[in-house]
This record gives C-alpha cells, structure tokens and sequence, in this order.
C-alpha cells in the first residue's frame, strides 16, 4: 500500500481566519504570487511574511520547520505554500493528494506487514496502545521519491505532519536525506521541536506559528 497520504480539501476557515483583524491583505505584499493565496492564514504575520519573501527573492530553503502548538494553522499554512509554489493549474491535485510532485507523509501504525495511518487504522478497526510513529520504510520512500526531477513543477515537495513523531531510525536516515542536495523541499510540521534531532532542525528554517 502506497504511503501517500490523500490531503483534507483546503480548509476554508482556521482557528485563527476567524479572528477579525487589521493587518495588511498578504496579497499586497507579495510579488509574483497569485493574489489572496495567503490571505486565509490570519494572525501569523512573521510566518506570512517570512514565506513570502523567500519567494518572491527565489531564495527558498532546503527544508522549513512549522513549529507551533495544535491549531495554530500549520496544515494550512503549509497548503497555501504549496499552492504559491506550484502552477496554478495544480489546485485539484493538490486537494486530492495526486500531484506527482508532492508527498504528504503522516505517522503509521505497522500491521501484518502493512502501514496504516491513523484514519485508516480506526476504518480498519485496528487498535494499538502506542502512538503511530513516522517509520523508516516512510523515510526509504521519501529518499526514493526526491531521487526524481520534478514533473509539473519547478521542485517537489515533501510534507512532514508530526515530525516529532519520527523513529530513531527514521531521523537519522532522514538527516542523510536532507544533507543530499536536490530539487526538493522538505516542509516540516511539529508541535514539539524540541523533540526532533538538533541536527534536523539545524538544517531547516524555522517558521514560528503562535497560538
């Protein structure tokens, strides 16, 4: 069975697009983006602002961190640089977790040899006592998949959720991934960084997201 998860639809309201603020549309800010793709994420003005110049400079890093507590915004904010960094065409794709360039990995429970993830394993009945984890067959995955040039895109990308969440073995062999030069960005998701290998998060920038 495929790792690949499906992603939700775009989620049109968050926690903090609901907040009545002020601030500047992100629309007027950007150059080279599609206007309002930014504009759902509400009260994160330095992670805006931080994404949005690193694209309109093209200088992109080799991986991002998401860090900030469960709700803050971080699928979400994730999705809209998905969105800014693929052709617009890619909307529908993105959605339904088939874009050829993008891989959305979340933790798994192992079961007769099987990898499920946690909405799988409660459609499936199947129960464990132990958390999911991110294990290393998903990170063997990963390297396979940024091993390829992109298809439709510029780069691909590849989701993280839970990042804490990585095996031992699954970390290690991910830094040797993200010391590997390629065309790939790695995007990861993490409501406890503190939790994730110093020399992971060493080699990301770090987007803070505030609660």
């Amino acid at each position: 069975m495929s790792i690949l998860q499906s992603l939700p639809n775009l989620p049109t309201s968050d926690k903090h697009s609901r907040e009545e603020t002020s601030w500047t549309s992100t629309s007027e800010l950007t150059s080279g983006i599609s206007p309002g793709i930014f504009d759902t994420i509400v009260g994160q003005d330095l992670a805006v602002n931080l994404l949005t110049s690193a694209i309109t400079s093209n200088h992109l890093p080799t991986a991002y961190l998401f860090a900030g507590q469960n709700g803050v915004g971080k699928r979400l904010t994730t999705i809209c640089l998905i969105q800014a960094l693929f052709p617009a065409n890619s909307l529908a794709q993105i959605q339904a977790g088939t874009h050829p360039d993008l891989l959305w990995i979340t933790p798994t429970y192992q079961h007769q040899d099987k990898l499920f993830n946690e909405t799988e394993a409660i459609a499936y009945g199947i129960k464990r006592k132990v958390p999911p984890v991110i294990r290393i067959d998903q990170v063997r995955e990963i390297t396979q998949f940024t091993a390829n040039k992109p298809l439709l895109s510029n780069r691909k990308i590849v989701v993280i959720e839970n990042a804490e969440t990585l095996h031992p073995s699954a970390a290690n062999a991910l830094l040797k991934t993200l010391e590997s030069p390629n065309s790939t960005l790695m995007i990861l998701l993490t409501s406890s960084p503190e939790k994730l290998l110093p020399t992971i998060v060493s080699r990301c920038q770090i987007i803070p997201l505030t609660g």
